[in-house]
Formats: structure tokens, sequence, C-alpha cells
């Protein structure tokens, strides 16, 4: 029985991304955001090995502060949250009007004014709930948007090429359709990623990263030590360093979804004070990024990858360099 889920779950996965989820997505957002509940609540349940993996994460790292049931109840709440977003980006279709109903944008000032500053702004955040859709509402809604990261079937280098032309297809389309620029991968020895982050900034533009991303091997020298989730994680200031040597102003944003999983709240702070150290002006962020996820915590993605979190210094144990590019991984 284990060997045929493991068999059927890649072929469910892709009849879900090409054909299921974009028709729940024409769907009043009542019942497709119920319909992706339904689908999160059947992967739980026939997904065992991962639903224990999950599990345990969250008790590993939140210790104390969570109970048998509790992570239980959180790690259901998990896969809907991970259908869910499917859905949201299938919702980006044409201007993303779908998507924006259910979508309100808190902070919007803040972002305003930083860029009347003329040095663009740096929207800083965690992989946490719907980022990618949220920021590419940012875009459509008049504020030009490039993202700084890896997609996550682009490594390890070498993995299957079906996946990573898939994964182009179902994901980056959407996602850059409303995006200033293509994304900026930060790969080690690309040297011309600084300079097109700066390009981004010096055209008053918004430039995202998400600052939690699990070092590299190849990155561990420039990793600094910040209390994070209960535990010391190696992190890297790549977003303090930019912004000194740029100027440019660096705002939290995060957005979370609501009890009925269909809307959603996009949170944009006031500028982070820069001043002091890299360890002490990042360390602002790292305390932002710990707050929404001890707030909301179904809503990180990192639960799902336990070597992720282990590269990070939130488990024990051996720590892979990145998200693996199975089908699976990403339901």
């Amino acid at each position: 029985m284990t060997t045929i889920r493991r068999l059927l779950r890649p072929v469910e996965t892709i009849a879900f991304w090409l054909v299921v989820a974009p028709l729940l997505a024409l769907l009043p957002g009542r019942l497709a955001y119920r319909a992706a509940c339904l689908r999160g609540d059947l992967t739980c349940w026939y997904w065992p090995e991962k639903r224990a993996e999950v599990t345990r994460g969250l008790r590993q790292v939140l210790g104390e502060e969570l109970s048998a049931h509790e992570a239980e109840r959180l790690t259901r709440e998990i896969f809907r949250i991970r259908t869910c977003e499917v859905i949201d980006l299938m919702r980006l279709r044409g201007r993303a009007r779908s998507l924006g109903k259910l979508v309100e944008i808190r902070g919007r000032e803040h972002l305003d004014a930083a860029l009347g500053e003329g040095k663009g702004a740096i929207l800083c955040g965690a992989h946490f709930g719907s980022y990618n859709c949220a920021f590419s509402l940012l875009h459509v809604s008049g504020s030009p948007v490039t993202s700084i990261g890896r997609w996550w079937w682009n490594y390890p280098p070498g993995g299957p090429a079906a996946a990573r032309r898939m994964w182009d297809f179902v994901y980056a389309r959407r996602v850059l359709r409303h995006r200033q620029r293509p994304s900026i991968e930060p790969w080690p020895g690309r040297v011309q990623v600084a300079a097109q982050a700066a390009g981004v900034l010096r055209d008053n533009e918004v430039l995202t990263i998400c600052s939690e991303a699990p070092p590299l091997d190849a990155e561990r020298a420039r990793t600094i030590q910040l209390p994070f989730l209960g535990h010391q994680a190696s992190l890297l200031p790549g977003v303090v360093t930019l912004a000194k040597l740029t100027g440019a102003p660096v705002l939290m944003a995060f957005v979370h979804r609501s009890a009925d999983y269909r809307h959603q709240v996009l949170e944009i702070s006031t500028p982070v004070p820069m001043d002091g150290d890299t360890a002490t002006a990042f360390g602002r962020c790292v305390t932002a990024m710990d707050a929404a996820i001890r707030a909301y915590p179904a809503e990180w993605d990192f639960w799902f990858e336990p070597d992720d979190l282990a590269s990070l210094g939130l488990l024990s144990g051996p720590a892979a360099s990145g998200h693996a590019a199975e089908l699976q991984q990403t339901f």
C-alpha cells in the first residue's frame, strides 16, 4: 500500500497543478478554497510519512510551546494552506483581480512613502504565507516589483529536467507575469547579483527578499548566528548589506490567511532602522520574522522541509543544501 501511494502521489500532483487547480480557481472563492481545504485534508491523510515529519518538526522547533494536540492541528492546517496557495497562484490570471478582491494590503502608505524618497524600497519577509502572490498584487497595483531568491526546483543543481520544466510552466510563468524583471537568483559566485539588485533600487522600484533562506554550503562563511524561534540560527544578512550599500529603506512584509482560508492580509511595516552593525540591524529583521511565524506558525513553508530546518540550525541532524526538487515536495 505504501508503494502504491508513493507511485500515485506524483501523478496526483501533476494532475492537480495542470488540470484540477486551474478549474477550481474559476469557481467562486468560497467554493474554490473549500475544495482546496478538502484536498489538503486528503493529502494529510494519505501521506502519513510527511504528516509525521511535519508534526515532529513543529514539536522539535517550538518545543514546550506546542502540545501534541496543537501540533497535530497545525499539521492539518499546514496541508490545507499549501493547497490554498496553489489556488492563489491560479487566480493570478489576467490582472489578478479574482485574487486581489480577497487580499487586503495594510501599510501601503509606508511603501509609498519609502518610494517617495527615490531610492527604491526593499521588502523583507520570509517564506511565509502566499508571499509570491501577494508581491504580484503589489506589482499589479502600480509598484514595480522584482524578487531576489532561488526557485526551489533549480537546486540541488542537476535535478530532473522534467521537474524543472513543469515548475517553470505551472509556477514561475504565473509569478513572473506580474514582475518587473526576471527573478534574481543569488547563486554563489554570481557577482552580478548585487549589481542587478542595486539597479532595481536605483530605478526606484521594489525589491523583495526572503531573509531566512537556508544557506548553501558555499555561503556558510557569510552567515551570522542570531536567535530565531528559540534557537541560534545561521542566517545570511544580505538584506542589510544591500540596504547599507544603496541607502534603500527596508520594510518588513508578511501575508497571512484568515480563518476562512480565502481572505488574506498583507501587512507592510514602517522602515526598519539600519543603524548599528550588521548583526544588530539584521537582528531587527529576524525578530520580526520570528514574531510573524509564532503568530501564524502554519503559514511558514519550512515545516515541510526538515532538511532546510536542519540547515538553518533549528533541527539537529545532517543538513541538506536547500529544497529537494521532487514533485511531491510542493504538491
